[in-house]
């Protein structure tokens, strides 16, 4: 495999090129597991040679510009999903952020993810059985069910792009739970939903998640992370996540510090129905956790109401910002601001090399 530059995204089947169903280990053999392979031989996130980091770059490159072509053609209302890959199947939390991206698909918006297990694949799960009747969300999870949680694939592939040896068991769990989302695709509507997918090789030893429509996929998880906060101006709503959910949100809230006006201040909605972002943590004697949180409901007000003092519009941006599971009052939310974020992508298309400035508020 090559770092070949690209003239449009990848599509699911792109990435699951050369995947065997019947093979235990199948998945190994797709295009997208023997990027990855490629990718670690050749030095992972820190390339071993100039010639491999000009490649990625040209390919990272050619996605950027696909991406701006098909955001062109689709002119959608992105709503970021972001939230943690640990989320299994089985758990609540994955079902009510699957429920909550169908229904903003329903509405018209376009769901936007990091592309990954967990949280971000019941978002795009959603978006594809919008068109179905309710009960066909059922039906996938009962599908999905019996893989329930991706297995641990850290250090699958060695530094010559195989398995390591002992992981074969890891490496056949992983294609289960990759055949039980090919499944829930056989009961898919004739016209699923739409939805955008942004990751990385950077985790690429995780199976292509295959309920999104079209997958921006970069070699560089700096530029992809850029590219997901950025691009999701409808508004981001955050589930349950770790640390590169708390990467992302305090990107979002970056860019939301330098906002020049109120307007542009784009809704953070943090959505558990667990509190998550609203408790601490609750720790065992041992030291370990027993029921986790991350309380982030009164720092990042404070940082609101300290970043826009000076604008003295600090009380209309608070209002963007919300701990909810309430549907209802979240797509009032998000529909309030779309038209801003359709004229702020709007000028992005037009102008990307002026708008990536912008986006970024000229922080200087």
């Amino acid at each position: 495999m090559s770092y070949e530059p690209r003239d449009a995204l990848y599509a699911r089947d792109d990435l699951l090129a050369g995947l065997d169903r019947a093979n235990p280990i199948g998945f190994f053999e797709t295009f997208d597991l023997r990027a990855f392979r490629t990718f670690v031989k050749d030095g992972g996130a820190t390339a071993a040679t100039r010639d491999v980091r000009e490649a990625q770059a040209r390919h990272d490159a050619s996605i950027a510009d696909a991406l701006r072509v098909w955001l062109e053609a689709e002119r959608p209302r992105l709503v970021g999903v972001m939230g943690g890959h640990k989320l299994t199947r089985a758990e609540p939390a994955y079902a009510r952020v699957a429920e909550l991206a169908r229904t903003l698909t329903r509405e018209g918006f376009l769901v936007v993810t990091g592309g990954g297990p967990g949280a971000m694949e019941a978002a795009h799960l959603g978006a594809l059985l919008a068109s179905g009747d309710d009960a066909l969300l059922g039906q996938a999870l009962a599908l999905l069910a019996p893989s329930a949680a991706l297995p641990n694939l850290i250090d699958l592939v060695g530094e010559d792009g195989q398995v390591r040896p002992g992981r074969e068991g890891d490496l056949k769990a992983a294609h289960l739970w990759l055949d039980a989302a090919l499944k829930v695709l056989d009961i898919a509507p004739a016209d699923p939903g739409r939805s955008l997918a942004i990751p990385t090789w950077l985790y690429g030893q995780e199976p292509t998640m295959p309920f999104a429509t079209a997958y921006a996929k970069y070699f560089q998880n700096s530029i992809r992370e850029e590219a997901l906060v950025t691009e999701a101006r409808a508004g981001i709503i955050y589930a349950r996540g770790g640390g590169g959910t708390i990467r992302e949100i305090f990107q979002d809230v970056e860019q939301n510090y330098y906002a020049p006006s109120a307007a542009l201040f784009t809704p953070m909605i943090f959505y558990d129905g667990d509190g998550y972002w609203q408790r601490p943590a609750i720790y065992g004697a041992d030291g370990k956790v027993q029921s986790p949180g991350i309380r982030l409901d009164v720092v990042l007000p404070d940082i609101v109401r300290f970043a826009r003092a000076s604008r003295k519009d600090a009380g209309s941006c608070l209002a963007k910002l919300a701990f909810t599971t309430d549907t209802p009052g979240i797509l009032d939310l998000l529909n309030e601001h779309a038209p801003v974020a359709e004229k702020a992508m709007k000028a992005l298309l037009s102008n990307p090399v002026e708008s990536l400035a912008r986006a970024r508020w000229n922080r200087g």
